[in-house]
């Protein structure tokens, strides 16, 4: 093995190499590299196979494509919900047929197997660890127990008549359409209804094809829907959409992204009013929203208060990206009767150096005891802006995040900045712009001057508290997306072509 000599930590990382390269198997592991050579054998094996065995042999079966040997782990699964887990980018259409082939087995059973359990099959793309086991430690000696992050299958209001097997999916349409597996998949499904309910969590549109649409809400329940991502649609396409979504009643995060008056998306100019607040007035009441995303949506300018109209529980969060606000919307802010439980406010790329800042000021009053996040991020706020919310932001003891990237702050407003954040004992994560000294007349950077004005900021930090983790950043280059970063871990200044926030 030739490592190069300017490679960081060499020693310690060749000693981990040689440590997994050295690593014997476990008696587990060569049982099911044995079994996995077989199918024959596999199969076989399952009536006896120790019930700790079957999630990583099925993980393995998955990503290696061996079709057969996953079609009968199905009907024998010892556990009430099989999760494939981070193991959906490996999946193909064979894997997938041989997954509902294993289904189809299961349901056609007249008398199944005392040892299975199985009362859902989640197809969604999740981040759990040994994918999402459903079980309980009494069940399966050193098996680690899962703990579920939602509601239990018996308590879901899909969950009941008939006692359907549960498939949970997202599905995607890019420009109008799905791919061949979620085709499959609906198909499947609508010839198994009766047997089979399709628990759709999950739904991106990105385009419209309205027969498509028509189509896949055949087999889709709108009403278990929980998160819906719009992107790329005009307000007909909204207006289409309407029926569909006064169906979503457990819907709790909605993304509008890139929504426009017309088909081109460019088009931003001569928006019809009239046509907008007719779409917007007839937009449903979503009784259980919890998180709103609005990211390059024009038509929002001005009708704020309408958007938000549609709110019946208090948000967690709001996330407003790339769009215009006006002065009427900031002031009907802290008035929203629906956001005063707010976690999260995330003001993005929004234009504020012209407006008054001080209704922004009276919502972080009304919030300081729930909120957690507060981005204000390239929103050209300079001294005057932040002035009129400072006295407010010191008081939001909650706060463990705040992010203030990208806005126009000289040393000495950074400096008074920091005096209020200072008091807030629990933020954990800070980001904040380099001072307006660290460029020249040409917006050149002047990493030296970033370099000498940092540690004082810091200082006043830890005069009160101790820090976390802080950042202080340059603007990036138009060409690379990389900036100058000073951060409270190396305390000093580099330059980072891949900035780790968004």
């Amino acid at each position: 093995m030739v490592i190069c000599n300017q490679c960081p930590d060499q020693h310690d990382s060749l000693e981990e190499d040689n440590m997994k390269f050295y690593s014997p198997p476990t008696l587990l592991e060569l049982a099911r590299q044995s079994l996995l050579k077989d199918d024959y054998l596999a199969i076989s094996a399952l009536k006896d196979l120790p019930n700790m065995m079957f999630p990583e042999m099925f993980k393995e079966a998955f990503i290696g494509g061996c079709t057969k040997i996953l079609t009968a782990m199905i009907p024998v699964w010892p556990f009430p919900c099989l999760s494939v887990g981070m193991t959906m980018k490996n999946l193909s259409l064979d894997t997938l047929k041989a997954v509902l082939e294993g289904i189809d087995i299961l349901i056609s059973k007249t008398v199944l197997s005392s040892r299975c359990k199985l009362r859902e099959v989640n197809l969604s793309d999740t981040d759990l660890d040994l994918d999402g086991i459903w079980a309980t430690t009494h069940e399966v000696e050193g098996l680690p127990e899962f703990i579920e992050q939602e509601r239990p299958v018996e308590n879901r209001p899909d969950y009941g008549e008939n006692d359907k097997l549960i498939v949970t999916t997202e599905l995607q349409f890019m420009e109008g359409h799905l791919d061949e597996c979620a085709t499959y998949l609906l198909q499947w499904a609508y010839q198994r209804e009766a047997f089979i309910h399709l628990h759709c969590r999950k739904l991106k549109i990105n385009g419209l094809t309205k027969a498509t649409v028509i189509e896949m809400f055949k087999t889709v329940h709108a009403e278990c829907i929980e998160d819906l991502e719009l992107s790329c649609l005009c307000l007909e396409d909204l207006d289409f959409l309407n029926p569909y979504l006064k169906q979503m009643d457990c819907l709790l995060s909605l993304t509008l992204y890139e929504i426009a008056d017309t088909v081109n998306m460019d088009d931003y100019i001569n928006l019809d009013e009239e046509k907008v607040i007719t779409v917007i007035s007839q937009l449903p009441t979503f009784h259980h929203l919890q998180e709103l995303y609005v990211h390059t949506v024009p038509f929002i300018e001005d009708k704020l208060k309408e958007c938000l109209r549609c709110l019946k529980k208090p948000l967690e969060l709001l996330s407003i990206t790339n769009c215009d606000l006006s002065q009427s919307d900031l002031d009907y802010l802290p008035y929203c009767l629906n956001i005063f439980e707010l976690r999260s406010l995330h003001l993005i790329d929004i234009p504020l150096n012209k407006l008054l800042l001080e209704p922004l000021g009276f919502l972080l009053e009304r919030v300081r005891n729930t909120l957690v996040s507060l981005q204000l991020k390239s929103c050209e706020m300079g001294e005057t802006q932040f002035n009129a919310m400072l006295p407010a932001l010191s008081q939001c003891y909650q706060l463990t995040g705040v992010d203030f990237y990208g806005n126009d702050l000289s040393f000495l407003s950074l400096k008074k900045i920091l005096h209020h954040t200072a008091k807030l004992s629990q933020l954990t994560y800070e980001l904040y712009p380099a001072p307006q000294e660290c460029y020249d007349n040409s917006d050149i950077v002047l990493s030296h001057r970033l370099e000498n004005f940092c540690p004082e900021l810091l200082d006043i930090l830890r005069a009160i508290r101790q820090p976390k983790k802080v950042t202080f950043a340059t603007i990036r280059c138009s060409k690379c997306g990389g900036a100058y970063v000073y951060n409270l871990e190396s305390q000093r200044c580099f330059f980072e072509k891949m900035p780790l926030w968004g």
